[in-house]
């Protein structure tokens, strides 16, 4: 059994947001409505109606549209997610420095090391970390600071050692 041809209200938000994205696009680029008219061969009034979501396009239209924007057809039929976001900034940010395949690839060995999760297995060879020293004095502790003292039983015997022998310290 074939699909059901799509209602009337979704072929209209799909034109709504077809018309949001050339609109967003040419923006993006610094183009003006004249300019992204005369790159396509069509009026600009029709290039407004067209970013209004009030005419739809041809497939040849659409073409001249892609072209003009510089991206490939499917490019601009993609709808938007709201998911991938942050996928037109990263795409902005590597077109607008030129990155290299190169420099893409170690940009995303970067990002693979900063956000991936640690294995279990992983996680359970990891050396442990050692429990930190504590204060060498009765009931205290405190970790160590130097001399097998906290800061406090530290900076207290140094005062004392500091006030000298026989004064009976601080």
């Amino acid at each position: 059994m074939p699909p059901e041809p799509p209602d009337a209200s979704t072929v209209s938000g799909h034109l709504q947001g077809l018309a949001r994205r050339i609109r967003a696009l040419r923006e993006r680029r610094g183009m003006t409505q004249e300019d992204l008219a005369a790159r396509c061969g069509i009026s600009v009034s029709f290039a407004s109606l067209l970013e209004r979501g009030e005419r739809s396009p041809s497939y040849e239209t659409l073409l001249q549209v892609a072209s003009a924007l510089q991206l490939p057809l499917w490019e601009l039929l993609r709808l938007e997610d709201t998911r991938d976001a942050g996928v037109h900034r990263l795409e902005a940010f590597v077109r607008g420095r030129a990155l290299s395949r190169a420099d893409v690839d170690r940009l995303l060995s970067v990002a693979e090391v900063m956000f991936s999760e640690p294995s279990p297995a992983a996680a359970d060879t990891a050396p442990e970390r050692p429990e930190p020293a504590r204060c060498g004095e009765p009931g205290c502790q405190k970790p160590v600071l130097a001399r097998g003292l906290c800061a406090a039983h530290y900076h207290r015997e140094r005062r004392r050692k500091a006030a000298g022998p026989g004064t009976g310290g601080a």
